[in-house]
């Protein structure tokens, strides 16, 4: 799998440079999820954390642009092999789409727990 994520997109990222950056599917499990089990609100999001500070539940690497994002490995079911992490020119939020699957998320959140 890989995440290309254009220059815009990298703008908003690169004062986060010196941290580590998750792709967290907010499924319900792990401490940093925001959701109940039962949620249907699930989606994905971009967690900020320490460098080094990894959560144990973000086992699996995903290739980008900028790096190596890790996420839960077991989400990779709601991932493509080729995604995108562009800038919503409308609303100038982040967008997760995929070239299979569409649009994953529409407005991916980033959230500093640095």
């Amino acid at each position: 799998m890989y995440l290309t994520i254009t220059q815009e997109a990298k703008n908003k990222l690169v004062k986060y440079n010196n941290k580590d950056l998750l792709l967290d599917y907010d499924d319900g499990v792990g401490p940093l999820s925001k959701v109940g089990v039962c949620s249907l609100d699930s989606s994905f999001r971009i967690l900020i954390v320490k460098k080094g500070n990894l959560n144990k539940d973000y086992e699996g690497k995903l290739d980008s642009d900028i790096g190596v994002i890790r996420y839960k490995d077991y989400t990779d079911m709601y991932m493509d092999d080729n995604m995108y992490l562009t800038v919503n020119p409308v609303n100038k939020m982040l967008r997760l789409t995929s070239d299979s699957s569409g649009e994953l998320t529409s407005s991916v959140a980033i959230i500093d727990y640095s």
